[in-house]
C-alpha cells in the first residue's frame, strides 16, 4: 500500500508542480523560431569547400513544395500557402512561380508569378513548350502564348488522380532520359484515370510513367509510403526515397511492390533499413562539384533539418547504399528542405518549406505554429571550383543538341531530351545517328545514351538496343533491355536475344530480361523466364521479378503443369508453384525430394515450407517422414515440424500415416523440438500425447512447461479443463506452474478461467504475472466480462500497485473493456488519476524539459525494461517494429506532441500504427499491425513482433481500433524528473549532436547471454570459450546499443564465472559477402574484453580503448563474441564494422 501510495504522490507532485510553472509560463511559447534570414543562415553547417546562399525567399515565393528547371535555366516552383487543406470559403490561390538568375550571381533577381489559382500544387515540370503541373487531382498544361510571363492556356491532361489526403496527392514530376514524364503518389490514394489505352488505376502508393504526345500512362511500381523522391541513375535504373518509410534509397523495377500496397502479400524493402525519412531524391553530376561527390544521392530529411547524402556501389546487379557525410545540416527548427536539384550553373538547389510544424496526421490542422507565409530556395556552391556556363538548348541546331547528350551535366541532358521532345525526328535522326556511328566500341554509355535519345524524339531505334545487348558490359545490357522494355508488346522483340538474356551472369540483367517478357503476349514467358534460376546469383530484385510474372501469367502455364512438368527443370516448377500457393506439380517436387534432388539447406527449407502451405494428407505424410528419418538434423526436424504445425492450424490438414509417431518427440526430445511436436499434437487432438504434455508442464523446464501448455490447451476437452482446474487450485504448486495452468483454462473456458484467476492475482507480486494472466483473458471476446464480474465481488480486493498494472494493461488492450477498467479500479480502491495536461501545465512542462531536463539520463530511462519502449520502437533501425523509428522524432515532434504522446498514446496514432483488431469464427482476438494480407490469411505482427497468420475463412471481423499498441500508464513507474528526463532525450533524437545517429556502421542489434548454471563449472575446463559453444539450454536475450553506438557494461546480464568473477557476454552473426580481408573496430576497455569469431579467440594488444580488428574470412557467416570482465572499470563497449560497404554486415 506504501508503494501506491507513492505513485499517487508522485503523479500529483508532479501536476502540481507544472501548475506552478505554469502560473509564469508566457502564452504561446512553444518553440517559434525566429524566421529572420540572417538567423537560419547562422544554424547551417556545410562540409570544407561548400558555401550557402539565399537564392529566393519570401515575400516573392511562399511555402515552395516542388520545383524544377527549363531548357533557359529558368526555376519552376510551385508553392501553396493553403495547405494542409483549403478551408470552407477558401479561394484557390497557391501560385506557381518562375525565378530567374539573369546577372549570374547566384540570387534569382527576376521572380514572377506564372499563376495563381491552383489548389495545393504538389509537383511541376516545364516541357513542351509549357509547364505540367499537379493539382490535386489532375495533372493541367499551362501555356503562356501571349509572352506577358502568365499562363493563358489551362488544359487538364489527367483527372481521376485520389485525394484522399493532401501530402499523398500526385507528386515528383521528373522527366526520364528517353522522354517519359514520371509522376509518383502515395498510400492513401486511389487513382482511376482514363486514357486512350484504357483506365489505368494505382490503388495505394506507387509510380506512373506517361508520354503526353500519346496519352500513354502505365503503372511502373507499387507501394512505399510517401514516395517523394526519384531519379534515374546515368545507366538508367530507379531510386526512390519515401517520406514515411524508413529504408533510405530503395531500387525500383517493374512490377516492383513495396511495404504497403494495398493487398501484398509480398513487398520488398530499401537499401539502408533504419535511416530517416526522405523527401525528394537527386544525384549528383557535374564539373562543378567535387569530382568525389559526383554519383552520389542527395535525400532531404526534412524532419532532421538536414539533406543525407548517399553513396551507391554496384555490385553483382544489386546496390549497397551507403550514408556519408551530409550535404548540409541546420540547428534551425524551422529548415525544412523538402526538394533538391541540381542547377544549370552545377550548384545545388534546396526547396526550403519553412515550418516548425510538419506533421498533418498527428498534430492539429489549425495549430497556431504552422507557417503559412515563408518560405526560402538556397543555392550551395563550391567557390574554388568554376561554375557551368548555361548551354543554349532552346531553339539549338540538331547537332548542338545531340551532343550535349553526352555533357557530365545530368541537368543538361535532362533538359536536352525534353527539348528533343518538341523536335521532329526527320531533324534530329541524321544528326543522331552520325553521332552513334562515331561512337568506339566501348563507349557504352554514350551509344545507350544515343537510345535514350531516339526514345524522346520519337523514333526508337531499336537495333541499337538489340546490338548493346551484346556488350560486355553488363549494366549497359540491362539499361538497353530497360529501352525495349517501355515498346515490348509494340515491337517485334528478337527471342533470340532474350533467351540468351535470360540466362545472363549477371542478375540486373536477368531481371530485366524477366521484366520485358512480362509484357510480351508469347505463350511461353514464364518458361522462358524461369530460365534465369540456372544461374548462380539470384537476388532478391530477381526472385521477386520471377515471382511477380509466374502470378501475372499464370493462365499461360498453369493448365499445362496439371498434366506435366512445362519447365526445364523441377526446381522452376517448385519455384512458378510456390508462387501461386498452389500444390500444382507437388508430386513431381516430391519425388525430387525423395530423391536428394534438393541438397542445400535452403532449398530443403523452402520445399518443407510450400508443401506445409499447400500439401494435402498424403503430401504431408512424406513431410512427417523427413522428421523421423534416423540421423535428421535437428534444423530439418524442426522446420518439418513446423511445417506440419502450420498445415495442421492453418489448414486443418494432417498426415495419412499413425500419427502416434510423433510421441517420440514428447518423450525424448527438449527444447525446440519438443516445443514444436508439443503444439502439433495438440492441434492433431493427440490423446496419447497427453501424458508426456502433463508431464512435461509439471516438469522443471520453464520452456518446455510453456510448451505443454500450448499442446494441452490445443488438444482440448475435460480431462484438460480438470488437469488446469486441479492444478491452479493446488496451493502447494509453485506459483508460475499455477498462473500457466490458469491461463490454459481461460483460453479454454474464460468464466472458469475467472474463478481460478483472482486467487492469482490477489497473491501477484510481480507486474508481468498479472499481465500474463490478463492477457489471457483479453485475446477473448468473452474474457474481459468474466474476468470483470469476478472482480467486482468484494472478496476479490487486490494489492492496489498490481491491480494499477491490471488497469493500464486493461487500458491499452484492443480489445478494451470499461468495465474490467472500473472493476480493477475497484478491486484495487483506486482513485482516478490525471494524466491530461491543461494549456498552461503543458507550457511549463516543456519549460521544464528545456531547463532541467537530461537527454543522458532520459536514454536510461528509455532503456528501461520495464518501459518496453525498445521492444516497440527502433532508434536508426535497431528496436522493434511495432511502432514508428524514432531516429529523427526529437527534429520533427515539437515537444509538446511527445509529452501528450507519452500521456495519452491512444490520442495522437501515428498514420500507418494504428491497432488492427481481427476477431476469430472461434471468438479468439488477436490485434496489432497487419504485416501482410491476401485471400488466404491475414498476417499480423503482435506488440512483441511475432507474426501470427489467420487463415480468411476464420475471420469473424476486422477492425481498426482506436486504441494504441502504447500501453497506457507506462509514464506513472516514472518519477517526475525521470519523465522530464525522458522528454528531453526524444526531443533531441535525430537533431544535430550527440544523440544524432551516424553513418558510422556499428553493431547496434546483440544477443546477451543470460544466468546459466553451467557456466561456473565450464569455464574451469574450457575457460570463455564455453560461451560461444552452441549449448541449446544457452537463452540469448536481445539488447540494443544506444544511439552512440556502445553497450554499457551495467545492463549486461550477470554470469556466473570461477569464483568472484562475473561476465558479460554479447554477440552478433557477421556476414561475410566476400571472402578476403576483413575489419572491424573494437572500442571499450580491451584488458577486459575478449573476443571470438565462432570458436577462435582472436588475440590483440590488450592495452588502450581501441583497437582495429583484421581477419582473413571465407564468404558466409560467422558469431562474433565479446566477452566483457564485469566489475574491473569496462564501462562500455562497441564495434564498428570498416571497409567497403556491402563486404561485411551484420547478417539478418
Amino acid at each position: 500500500m506504501r508503494r501506491m501510495e507513492m505513485k499517487r504522490v508522485i503523479l500529483s507532485g508532479l501536476l502540481l508542480l507544472v501548475g506552478a510553472l505554469a502560473a509564469s509560463a508566457q502564452r504561446g511559447l512553444k518553440e517559434i523560431p525566429d524566421p529572420d534570414v540572417t538567423v537560419q543562415e547562422a544554424g547551417f553547417k556545410l562540409p570544407a569547400g561548400a558555401k550557402i546562399n539565399l537564392f529566393a525567399a519570401d515575400p516573392q515565393i511562399t511555402k515552395p513544395i516542388h520545383m524544377n528547371w527549363d531548357g533557359q535555366g529558368r526555376l519552376w516552383v510551385v508553392g501553396s500557402p493553403l495547405y494542409p487543406h483549403i478551408k470552407p470559403g477558401e479561394e484557390e490561390t497557391d501560385r506557381l512561380y518562375v525565378l530567374e538568375d539573369t546577372n549570374g550571381d547566384g540570387m534569382a533577381n527576376k521572380v514572377s508569378e506564372f499563376a495563381a489559382d491552383l489548389h495545393i500544387p504538389t509537383a511541376v515540370v516545364p516541357g513542351d513548350k509549357g509547364v505540367y503541373v499537379a493539382n490535386s487531382t489532375e495533372v493541367i498544361f499551362l501555356r503562356d502564348h501571349d509572352g506577358d510571363g502568365r499562363s493563358d492556356e489551362r488544359k487538364i491532361v489527367l483527372s481521376g488522380f485520389g485525394t484522399e489526403d493532401t501530402h499523398h496527392l500526385l507528386h515528383t514530376f521528373r522527366w526520364g532520359p528517353a522522354g517519359h514524364l514520371w509522376m509518383n503518389q502515395s498510400i492513401y490514394i486511389h487513382s482511376h484515370v482514363e486514357t486512350p489505352y484504357g483506365v489505368r488505376r494505382l490503388l495505394g502508393g506507387g509510380m506512373w510513367h506517361f508520354r503526353p504526345e500519346t496519352g500513354r500512362l502505365e503503372v511502373f511500381m507499387k507501394g512505399l509510403v510517401n514516395s517523394w523522391g526519384h531519379i534515374l541513375d546515368e545507366w538508367g535504373q530507379s531510386f526512390m526515397t519515401d517520406g514515411a518509410g524508413g529504408d533510405g534509397i530503395n531500387y525500383v523495377f517493374p512490377r516492383f511492390v513495396g511495404v504497403t500496397s494495398p493487398g501484398a502479400s509480398r513487398v520488398l524493402r530499401g537499401l539502408n533499413p533504419g535511416q530517416p525519412k526522405h523527401c525528394g531524391l537527386e544525384i549528383v553530376t557535374g564539373r562543378h562539384v567535387p569530382k568525389d561527390w559526383v554519383g552520389t544521392l542527395l535525400a532531404p530529411d526534412f524532419r532532421g533539418h538536414r539533406i543525407n547524402r548517399f553513396r551507391l556501389t554496384h555490385k553483382d546487379g544489386a546496390y549497397v547504399s551507403t550514408k556519408i557525410e551530409d550535404l548540409v545540416s541546420s540547428t534551425h527548427r524551422a529548415f525544412r528542405p523538402i526538394d533538391v536539384k541540381m542547377g544549370p550553373d552545377g550548384a545545388i538547389y534546396i526547396a526550403d518549406w519553412y515550418n516548425p510544424i510538419i506533421q498533418h496526421g498527428e498534430v492539429d490542422f489549425r495549430d497556431e505554429r504552422r507557417d503559412h507565409t515563408h518560405g526560402r530556395v538556397w543555392r550551395i556552391s563550391f567557390p574554388s571550383r568554376p561554375l557551368i556556363q548555361k548551354p543554349e538548348i532552346v531553339g539549338a541546331k540538331a547537332a548542338g543538341l545531340v551532343s550535349l547528350l553526352d555533357s557530365p551535366e545530368g541537368l543538361t541532358r535532362t533538359r536536352v531530351a525534353v527539348e528533343l521532345r518538341q523536335r521532329e525526328a526527320e531533324e534530329i535522326m541524321p544528326a543522331l545517328e552520325e553521332w552513334y556511328g562515331s561512337l568506339k566500341k566501348d563507349e557504352d554509355l554514350q551509344k545507350l545514351r544515343a537510345i535514350w535519345g531516339s526514345q524522346a524524339v520519337g523514333a526508337f531505334k531499336q537495333s541499337w538496343a538489340e546490338e548493346l545487348i551484346s556488350s560486355s558490359n553488363p549494366r549497359a545490357r540491362a539499361g538497353a533491355l530497360r529501352a525495349l522494355y517501355y515498346t515490348a508488346g509494340e515491337e517485334k522483340v528478337s527471342r533470340a536475344l532474350l533467351e540468351k538474356a535470360v540466362e545472363d551472369p549477371n542478375p540486373q540483367v536477368r531481371l530485366w530480361a524477366v521484366s520485358v517478357l512480362a509484357q510480351l503476349p508469347w505463350p511461353d514467358t514464364v518458361a522462358l523466364a524461369l530460365r534465369a534460376l540456372k544461374r548462380e546469383g539470384v537476388d532478391k530484385y530477381l526472385d521477386f521479378a520471377l515471382w511477380s510474372i509466374c502470378r501475372e501469367h499464370a493462365s499461360r502455364w498453369l493448365p499445362v503443369a496439371r498434366e506435366r512438368n512445362p519447365f526445364q527443370h523441377t526446381w522452376q516448377l517448385f519455384f512458378a508453384g510456390r508462387a501461386l500457393k498452389q500444390a500444382v506439380g507437388i508430386s513431381h517436387v516430391l519425388k525430387s525430394l525423395a530423391e536428394g534432388e534438393f541438397e542445400t539447406e535452403t532449398q530443403l527449407d523452402e520445399v518443407i515450407s510450400w508443401i506445409a502451405n499447400v500439401g494435402e494428407g498424403k503430401h504431408l505424410e512424406v513431410l512427417f517422414a523427413v522428421a523421423l528419418a534416423d540421423g535428421a538434423p535437428k534444423s530439418r526436424q524442426i522446420r518439418a515440424l513446423r511445417g506440419l504445425r502450420d498445415a495442421a492450424r492453418l489448414r486443418k490438414q494432417r498426415p495419412t500415416g499413425n500419427l502416434g509417431r510423433l510421441n517420440q518427440f514428447l518423450e525424448k526430445g527438449n527444447g525446440t523440438v519438443f516445443a514444436e511436436a508439443a503444439a502439433l499434437a495438440g492441434m492433431w487432438k493427440l490423446e496419447e500425447a497427453r501424458k508426456p504434455l502433463e508431464k512435461a508442464f509439471l516438469g522443471p523446464e520453464k520452456v518446455s512447461s510453456n510448451a505443454a501448455l500450448e499442446g494441452l490447451r490445443a488438444l482440448g476437452g475435460a480431462k484438460t479443463k480438470q488437469f488446469f482446474s486441479t492444478t491452479a487450485r493446488n496451493v502447494r504448486m509453485d506459483f508460475d506452474k499455477r498462473l500457466r495452468a490458469v491461463v490454459g483454462q481461460t483460453r479454454l473456458d474464460p468464466k472458469t478461467g475467472a474463478g481460478l484467476a483472482v486467487s492469482l492475482l490477489q497473491g501477484a507480486r510481480k507486474a508481468d504475472d498479472v499481465k500474463v494472466i490478463l492477457d489471457a483473458f483479453l485475446v477473448n471476446k468473452n474474457g474481459p466480462s468474466a474476468l470483470a464480474e469476478v472482480l467486482e465481488r468484494p472478496e476479490s480486493a487486490m494489492n492496489p500497485s498490481m491491480a494499477l498494472v491490471g488497469l493500464n494493461h486493461a487500458g491499452s488492450s484492443a480489445n478494451k473493456s470499461e468495465a474490467l477498467i472500473e472493476a480493477f479500479r475497484k478491486a484495487g480502491n483506486l482513485r482516478p488519476m490525471k494524466l491530461k495536461l491543461s494549456s498552461a501545465e503543458m507550457e511549463a512542462m516543456m519549460l521544464r524539459v528545456a531547463a532541467e531536463g537530461s537527454a543522458a539520463r532520459g536514454e536510461q530511462a528509455y532503456r528501461r525494461a520495464g518501459m518496453q519502449c525498445i521492444v516497440c520502437h527502433a532508434i536508426g533501425g535497431a528496436g522493434g517494429i511495432i511502432g514508428p523509428d524514432l531516429v529523427s522524432i526529437g527534429a520533427s515532434a515539437p515537444v509538446d506532441y511527445l509529452i501528450e504522446s507519452m500521456l495519452e498514446p491512444s490520442k495522437k496514432i501515428k498514420e500507418g500504427y494504428h491497432t488492427a483488431v481481427v476477431t476469430t469464427r472461434a471468438g479468439d482476438v488477436v490485434a496489432g499491425a497487419i504485416a501482410r494480407q491476401d485471400d488466404t490469411e491475414i498476417v499480423v505482427r503482435d506488440a512483441k513482433g511475432i507474426e501470427i497468420r489467420i487463415p480468411r475463412k476464420e475471420v469473424a471481423t476486422t477492425s481498426v481500433s482506436p486504441v494504441s499498441l502504447m500501453p497506457m500508464g507506462l509514464t506513472a513507474q516514472l518519477r517526475e524528473d525521470e519523465f522530464v528526463d525522458l522528454i528531453r532525450f526524444l526531443s533531441e533524437l535525430g537533431k544535430e549532436g550527440p544523440y544524432k545517429t551516424t553513418p558510422q556502421r556499428f553493431v547496434r542489434t546483440w544477443e546477451v547471454l543470460q544466468p546459466h548454471d553451467r557456466t561456473r563449472d565450464a569455464i574451469g575446463h574450457y575457460g570463455k570459450k564455453i560461451f560461444t559453444e552452441n549449448i541449446e539450454s544457452y537463452r540469448w536475450t536481445p539488447m540494443i546499443a544506444r544511439v552512440n553506438g556502445t553497450v554499457p557494461a551495467k545492463e549486461l546480464p550477470r554470469v556466473v564465472g570461477r569464483g568472484k568473477e562475473r561476465y558479460g557476454v554479447a554477440r552478433f552473426p557477421l556476414q561475410v559477402n566476400e571472402a578476403g580481408k576483413i575489419a572491424f573496430n573494437l572500442r571499450g576497455k580491451l584488458s577486459e574484453l575478449t573476443v571470438f569469431v565462432d570458436d577462435t579467440e582472436i588475440t590483440g594488444s590488450r592495452e588502450g580503448v581501441s583497437e582495429v580488428i583484421e581477419l582473413t574470412c571465407e564468404k558466409g557467416t560467422s558469431i562474433v563474441t565479446v566477452v566483457g570482465l564485469l566489475g574491473g572499470g569496462m564501462e562500455e563497449f562497441s564495434v564498428e564494422l570498416l571497409g567497403e560497404p556491402g563486404v561485411i554486415e551484420v547478417a539478418q
